[in-house]
């Protein structure tokens, strides 16, 4: 009953997928996906993601203890999503295609592009997706959003900007993928291009998916970044090169000014005595005005283990403090299964 009441949801999917194709033109033909079979296919490749994560765990109070999502297999064992659905867990449930659950193993976590990959812990067929190059993509192609069934419907969408990203919490993107209109499951979800070959992974709802005009979209971390460092992650379990030093400090800017506005515990901005509230005037004597400003001079002085001498303003004084920097995967609570 389980299995039939999916396919039944699916097939519902796969038919406001259809529509949402109807309402867009093609340029080519060749090589489309546009029939519910092509969708059949693809849906074989898409799971559903669930995770538990420890009370005492880094993550918990800002992304909670229970998350959903998706995840896409891109080989005949692993399975990629982003990131922060798996971060810290204890508990991974992968939903596969037919709506079984099986428990999951977190095989990789990077947190500069954001990127998780999982495999089933007992050995499952699975049929994967090609990567696609997320570097050559059109205003006017037509992309697929598609989310584990259960988790939210399949839609159209085009990418509109691929301007750069600053995230609070000391993460940057070059040139993600923003696409309009919103989907509202975001969450690890595959963006696919007409070849059914996945662009990038969703992360977030931006309320400018164009900037400077009210344009609610999504922003999908390019798969292009990814392939450099593949091989390692699956080797490693994390990147080995090119690691930045993480000073677990969350921050906004405003006129110019950089804003700290919460220090991770027991983190080394904390230990060093940086405040929230704290305004950052220099990273090592050079001035910054703004979060990307701030990322990519700490970033440039060396990788985990650098010390980083911030100039802040409190209360109208300048001070200076010597911030001991760590790997954040170091920094992150460990699965106890582990």
């Amino acid at each position: 009953m389980l299995k039939f009441i999916f396919n039944l949801k699916k097939i519902f999917i796969l038919n406001l997928v259809l529509i949402t194709l109807s309402q867009f033109s093609f340029a080519e033909e060749k090589n489309k996906i546009e029939t519910q079979e092509h969708f059949e296919k693809i849906y074989d490749s898409i799971v559903r993601i669930t995770s538990t994560i420890p009370d005492d765990a880094r993550t918990a109070g800002s992304l909670g203890t229970s998350r959903r999502g998706t995840g896409v297999v891109i080989d005949d064992k692993h399975i990629l999503t982003i990131g922060y659905i798996v971060a810290e867990a204890d508990q991974i449930l992968i939903g596969l295609p037919g709506g079984k659950d099986v428990p999951g193993d977190l095989v990789a976590y990077d947190h500069s592009t954001g990127f998780g990959i999982l495999k089933t812990i007992l050995p499952t067929k699975l049929n994967p997706l090609q990567l696609g190059d997320s570097d050559n993509i059109s205003e006017e192609e037509l992309l697929f959003v598609m989310p584990y069934p259960d988790q939210g419907q399949g839609s159209g969408a085009r990418a509109v900007s691929r301007r750069p990203f600053t995230g609070w919490w000391e993460y940057y993107l070059e040139k993600p993928i923003y696409t309009y209109p919103m989907t509202q499951s975001w969450a690890g979800t595959p963006l696919l291009n007409k070849y059914g070959e996945v662009l990038g992974i969703g992360s977030l709802y931006v309320q400018e998916s164009v900037q400077g005009i009210q344009s609610p979209g999504n922003l999908f971390v390019p798969v292009n970044i990814l392939k450099p460092i593949l091989s390692d992650l699956l080797k490693n379990g994390r990147r080995t090169k090119q690691i930045n030093p993480y000073m677990g400090i969350n921050s906004e800017e405003s006129n110019g000014k950089v804003y700290i506005t919460r220090v991770s515990e027991n983190g080394p901005a904390a230990n060093a005595g940086i405040l929230s509230n704290d305004i950052i005037l220099s990273v090592n004597g050079i001035n910054v005005n703004s979060i990307k400003d701030f990322y990519l001079t700490a970033w440039s002085l060396g990788g985990p283990g650098t010390s980083i001498k911030l100039e802040v303003e409190r209360n109208q004084k300048k001070i200076t403090f010597d911030i001991k920097t760590v790997d954040r995967m170091d920094y992150f609570v460990k699965p106890k299964y582990l």
